[in-house]
C-alpha cells in the first residue's frame, strides 16, 4: 500500500521550510514587481486597483505553496527523479527560446525539444520519459492554480481592437513561486541501507530509473528541495473571468494527462518517445492558438449595453465588491434610473447612506439594499469603456521576444 499519509507529511514539511529559502522570495519578489506594473497600467485606464499590491504578493504566495505541495506529490507518485532530467540543458533552451517570445519560458517547448534531440540524435543524455512525465506534471499543477486563484489576478483593463474600437477586457496574469520536492536517487552498499527508510510498494515508481547502481549497491531515494515559478496569461474579452479561466484549466488539464500517459507508457515502449516529445511543444502552442481565437473571434462581452450602464469590475472593500460582478447591468440607483457614468456620479451624490440598486445578471432583474462605508461616499464600480478614452492598451502581433524588447529601447533612445 502506498504510504500517502508519510510520504504527504514529508512533503509538507519541505515545502514549508522551501518558503523561508531566498529562492523562494527572490521568486516571489520579481512576481510583486509584475503586479506592481500591472497596477500601475490599471491606475492609468481607471484612477483605482482593485486589489492592493500586498494582497495579489501574499495570494500568489498562498498559492504556489499550495501547487508546491500538489506538484510535490504528483512527481513523487510518479517517480521523477534529479538523476537524469537534464535540467542543465532544459534551462539554456528555454532561455534562448525567450528571445523568440517571452511566452516560449515554458518547459512544454524546452523539454519537449531536449528530448526530441535526445530521441533523433542520442543527445544530451537525458531520461526522455522523466523529462516529459515532469513537463506533464508541472502543467497539471498549473491548471490546478489557474482554477483555484481567483479574481485577485483578473485585472480590468480597457483594449483596442483591431477594428479600432475600445472594449472592456481583463487581463488574467498569474505568477507563483512553487517550492517543490523532487526525488534524487542516491546509490549506497546494499549492506549500509539506513533504517527508517519509507517502504514503498512493489509497483512504485512507475517511471524506473534509466540507470543500474554498482555491484553491491542499491538506490535509495531522497528528497532535494528545489524552488520553482509557474506564470499563467490570458485574456478575456469574450468571456467572463472566471469562465475564461475554468476553459483554460480544463483545456491544460487534458492536453497535461495525455501527456502524462504517452509519457509513462514510453517508458515501456520506446517507440513512443518520439511522439510524446512532439506532443510536448507541439500540442502546447496549439492549445494556446486554438484558445485564443476563440476569444479573439467572438463578440466582445464588456461593451456600453443599450439601456443602463454596465460594471467592468469592482474594487476590494467596498460596498459593490459585495454584491456586483463583472457584466451586471445597473438600471436604478436609489430610485434614479441610470444611462451613463454622469448619471451614476448624481445618484451617488444624492443618495442617502443606504440605499437600493436594481440590476440585471444574466438577464435576471435583481434589487440589493446597499450602504456606504462610514466617511465615504462611492459605489466602487468600474464600467466598460464608453469608447473615447486616452488610456488604453492595444492589440498587436502575439510574437514579442526578448530581441524584441531590446530594439524597442534602442528606438526610443
Amino acid at each position: 500500500m502506498f504510504p500517502w499519509s508519510d510520504i504527504t507529511l514529508l512533503i509538507i514539511r519541505g515545502a514549508l521550510g522551501l518558503v523561508f529559502d531566498f529562492n523562494f522570495w527572490l521568486i516571489l519578489a520579481l512576481v510583486g514587481y509584475q503586479y506592481w506594473q500591472m497596477q500601475k497600467r490599471q491606475r492609468q485606464m481607471f484612477g483605482v486597483c482593485n486589489y492592493t499590491l500586498t494582497q495579489q504578493i501574499l495570494m500568489a504566495g498562498f498559492y504556489g505553496l499550495i501547487g508546491g505541495i500538489v506538484g510535490s506529490f504528483l512527481l513523487t507518485l510518479v517517480g521523477v527523479k534529479l538523476n537524469q532530467l537534464g535540467l542543465g540543458y532544459i534551462w539554456p533552451v528555454a532561455l534562448a527560446l525567450m528571445l523568440i517570445n517571452m511566452r516560449f519560458l515554458c518547459f512544454a517547448y524546452a523539454g519537449g525539444l531536449v528530448a526530441l534531440a535526445n530521441v533523433l540524435f542520442g543527445w544530451p543524455e537525458v531520461d526522455v520519459p522523466q523529462v516529459l512525465s515532469l513537463v506533464a506534471v508541472l502543467h497539471i499543477t498549473e491548471s490546478l492554480l489557474i482554477a483555484i486563484s481567483g479574481g485577485y489576478s483578473a485585472m480590468p483593463m480597457i483594449v483596442k481592437k483591431g477594428d479600432g474600437r475600445l472594449v472592456g477586457a481583463f487581463s488574467l496574469q498569474n505568477f507563483w513561486p512553487l517550492p517543490l520536492m523532487i526525488l534524487a536517487a542516491v546509490a549506497v552498499p546494499s549492506e549500509t541501507v539506513p533504517g527508517g527508510i519509507i517502504k514503498m510498494p512493489e509497483w512504485w515508481p512507475l517511471l524506473p530509473l534509466a540507470l543500474e547502481p554498482q555491484a553491491g549497491s542499491t538506490w535509495i531515494y531522497l528528497m532535494a528541495p528545489v524552488v520553482a515559478a509557474l506564470g499563467y496569461t490570458d485574456m478575456a474579452i469574450a468571456s467572463l473571468p472566471q469562465q475564461r479561466r475554468w476553459q483554460s484549466a480544463l483545456n491544460l488539464a487534458v492536453y497535461s494527462i495525455i501527456l502524462l500517459a504517452l509519457a509513462l507508457l514510453s517508458a515501456k515502449y520506446s517507440w513512443l518517445k518520439v511522439f510524446a516529445a512532439i506532443l510536448s511543444p507541439v500540442g502546447h502552442e496549439l492549445l494556446i492558438q486554438l484558445d485564443n481565437r476563440r476569444e479573439m473571434e467572438a463578440p466582445p462581452r464588456f461593451v456600453p449595453p443599450s439601456y443602463g450602464i454596465m460594471v467592468l469590475d469592482t474594487v476590494v472593500d467596498t460596498p459593490a465588491a459585495k454584491v456586483l460582478k463583472p457584466g451586471d447591468i445597473i438600471t436604478n440607483l436609489a430610485g434614479l434610473p441610470l444611462s451613463s457614468r454622469d448619471d451614476l456620479a448624481a445618484a451617488i451624490s444624492h443618495a442617502p447612506e443606504r440605499f437600493s440598486v436594481a440590476f440585471e445578471r444574466n438577464g435576471k432583474a435583481l434589487h440589493k439594499e446597499f450602504k456606504f462605508k462610514q466617511g465615504e461616499r462611492r459605489l466602487g464600480v468600474i464600467l466598460v469603456p464608453d469608447g473615447d478614452e486616452q488610456f488604453y492598451a492595444e492589440m498587436t502581433s502575439e510574437r514579442y521576444g526578448l530581441i524584441d524588447w531590446i530594439i524597442d529601447k534602442f528606438k526610443k533612445q
